[in-house]
């Protein structure tokens, strides 16, 4: 599969939406206060970790907002071209896994949570305390932002990875069960460049 297809769009996004959720996050998410909603501060107190709150919805906004640009797979769906058409699917389905897919999946298999109280749904992020660290009486909410985006780099990053396998194999694997499908010409010598031709290619 050549570099101007939804698959190679989807290897090449982490570069914008990496960093992007990092300033987003450090920029505009707020931490709850535990004790002016009643909620524990500590895990267990035996143990040294900090339980911090953010609201849901804002802050899930935030960290999956830039991966939107994994979204813009869709305009492949334009091209008349079906084997484009169908890396265009598979594309779409890794994009909506990796800007959505891996909040859930983090929440679903880490210690952090999501719990509702008084009927707001909040993000319950566990900051483990170790070493000289744990010394301190509470984690600052400075590591709990950090962990937000960290989570989100971290999932991601295996969810990257079938999209690099996807690209690589994308044509052997169409050569193999679909091959009465060819991909879209290039563009004929002399022909004029032009957004249109997205389009027009068969």
């Amino acid at each position: 599969m050549g570099r101007h297809s939804p698959l190679a769009l989807l290897v090449v996004t982490p570069m914008v939406t990496a960093p992007l959720t990092a300033v987003l996050v450090f920029g505009f998410a707020r931490e709850l206060s535990a004790r002016e909603l009643g909620l524990p501060i500590w895990r267990n107190e035996l143990i040294p970790a900090t339980l911090h709150y953010f609201d849901f919805w804002p802050t899930a906004l935030l960290l999956i907002g830039p991966g939107v640009l994994n979204l813009l797979v869709v305009l492949w769906f334009f091209q008349r071209n079906g084997y484009m058409r169908v890396a265009a699917a598979i594309a779409l389905v890794l994009a909506l896994v990796r800007t959505v897919g891996v909040l859930f999946l983090f929440f679903a298999i880490a210690q952090s949570d999501l719990i509702f109280h008084d009927g707001q749904l909040l993000m319950r992020i566990e900051v483990e305390r170790t070493g000289f660290l744990a010394l301190e009486p509470r984690a600052s909410p400075r590591e709990a932002l950090v962990r937000l985006p960290l989570m989100m780099w971290l999932f991601g990053a295996f969810a990257w990875g079938p999209s690099v396998l996807a690209w690589g194999l994308f044509n052997l694997v169409m050569d193999r069960f679909l091959p009465h499908m060819k991909p879209p010409q290039g563009r004929r010598s002399g022909e004029t460049r032009s957004w249109g031709a997205f389009f027009e290619r068969r």
